[in-house]
């Protein structure tokens, strides 16, 4: 199975627990034999609607955790997409959704299946299955102006570079001119007047 991870949940660890959520269902189900197949995409979740928010302000009412989590699967398909909270995950309700989902995989309808929330779990409350977020490496600040500079400065090296060795052609050239003036006004080729 292949886990698509576009969260900043550390792939590693969603990978341990879906895997151990997996050999789970598979001992009940039976053997799922086009697992190395399996695309998990697994994105955040936008939350419930706004309607479904408001209706439980109106009457004062904490909104469920598990309403950050869904999540679908297509019939005897081999992708899913799970969608999970930014800020904490919890395990159990996770594996659920994922159980759920690999039901549909498997070719179940919400007809021959358990809801959800009431499938066994709590094997994923243990300490060996962690949700850890992955580090963020923070980019140090460049300052413009002093990368600028650097800049001009490495400009001016290369071009004094460049000015030095035309200068030094130049001397050379001017060498080969003086030699082919005296030859040529020796031999009457040319006068010394004409000389500029």
């Amino acid at each position: 199975m292949k886990i698509i991870n576009k969260t900043n949940w550390r792939t590693d660890d969603l990978k341990k627990l879906l895997t151990a959520a997996f050999n789970e269902d598979d001992r009940v189900e039976g053997k799922y034999k086009y697992r190395d197949r399996l695309r998990i995409e697994i994105v955040y979740s936008k939350g419930p609607r706004r309607w479904v928010v408001e209706a439980y302000k109106k009457r004062n009412l904490e909104l469920p955790v598990r309403r950050l989590y869904s999540g679908y699967a297509f019939y005897n398909g081999n992708f899913m997409k799970l969608r999970i909270p930014k800020e904490k995950i919890d395990k159990e309700i996770l594996v659920k959704i994922f159980i759920h989902e690999a039901g549909h995989i498997r070719g179940f309808r919400h007809s021959g299946m358990r809801r959800w929330i009431d499938i066994e779990a709590s094997w994923a409350k243990d300490d060996k299955y962690q949700m850890r977020q992955k580090e963020t490496k923070v980019k140090p600040k460049v300052d413009l102006q002093l990368k600028r500079y650097e800049h001009i400065l490495t400009l001016l090296k290369d071009k004094k570079s460049q000015l030095k060795r035309l200068q030094n052609q130049i001397k050379k050239w001017n060498q080969k001119r003086k030699y082919y003036e005296s030859v040529l006004v020796a031999s009457g080729k040319i006068k010394k007047e004409d000389i500029g």
